[in-house]
C-alpha cells in the first residue's frame, strides 16, 4: 500500500504550494478534453454528444458524483484537501466509494479535474445527470479519457444510480447508509487519515 500511497501523492506538496497563485483552475482550455477521433462509437457517442450538448446549452447538473475504487474516507479525505464539497458514501456492497457534489454551486467537471490532477495515478468516474441526461466519464491525470455506458459505470453503485436519477432524494440517501462530509475535516486531519490507511 505505500508503494500506492507514493505514486498518488507525488506532487501533492507542489499542487498546494501553487494552488493560491493559480485560482481554483487546474488547467488551461486547451488541456481540458483529449479525446482521440473516431474513438467512441455507437450508443457512447449518443451519451457524449446529448451531454455536450446540454453543456453548451446552459444546462446545469441536476446531480453529479465521483466515483472511486477507494474507501470512503480516502475519497473524502482527497476531496478535503482539494478543497472540493462532498458527501461520501460506501459502494454497494463495500465495493469502492462515492462522493456526492455540489452541483448548485460548483462545475461537476472541474472538480474531477481538480482532484485527478492533484493525486498521480487516482483514477476516477464522473457521473452527471445533466438534462435528464446521464453521462460518465474517467478522469485520470486530470483529463478525460474515456466515456462508460452509464449502467456499466453504476453497475455496482445502484444506490448512487437511484440519487442520479432522481427516484431517491439525499435525505434518504444519507438515512439509508452513512456519509462522511468533506467539509467536516481539516486539510490536517485528511492528510493523517490517508498516511494511516495507505501505510497500514
Amino acid at each position: 500500500m505505500e508503494d500506492e500511497f507514493d505514486d498518488i501523492f507525488e506532487g501533492y506538496e507542489k499542487e498546494f504550494e501553487n494552488k493560491e497563485d493559480r485560482g481554483k483552475g487546474g488547467e488551461s482550455g486547451e488541456e481540458k478534453e483529449e479525446e482521440e477521433p473516431n474513438q467512441k462509437q455507437g450508443e457512447e457517442e449518443e451519451w457524449e454528444d446529448l451531454d455536450e450538448l446540454s453543456k453548451m446549452m446552459g444546462e446545469k447538473p441536476k446531480s453529479a458524483a465521483i466515483i472511486s475504487g477507494l474507501d470512503k474516507i480516502s475519497l473524502c479525505s482527497m476531496c478535503t484537501l482539494c478543497e472540493i464539497p462532498a458527501d461520501c458514501f460506501d459502494g454497494d456492497k463495500g465495493k469502492g466509494s462515492f462522493g456526492i457534489l455540489n452541483v448548485s454551486e460548483r462545475d461537476p467537471e472541474e472538480d474531477a479535474r481538480t482532484l485527478t490532477q492533484t493525486f498521480k495515478g487516482l483514477e476516477v468516474i464522473l457521473a452527471v445527470n445533466r438534462d435528464q441526461n446521464l453521462s460518465a466519464t474517467i478522469y485520470k491525470e486530470g483529463k478525460k479519457k474515456e466515456k462508460l455506458a452509464p449502467p456499466l459505470a453504476l453497475f455496482n453503485f445502484l444506490t448512487l444510480e437511484s440519487f442520479l436519477v432522481g427516484s431517491c432524494d439525499f435525505r434518504k440517501l444519507k438515512e439509508e447508509s452513512p456519509s462522511l462530509n468533506s467539509l467536516s475535516i481539516t486539510k490536517e486531519e485528511a492528510l493523517e487519515l490517508l498516511k494511516q490507511i495507505f501505510r497500514n
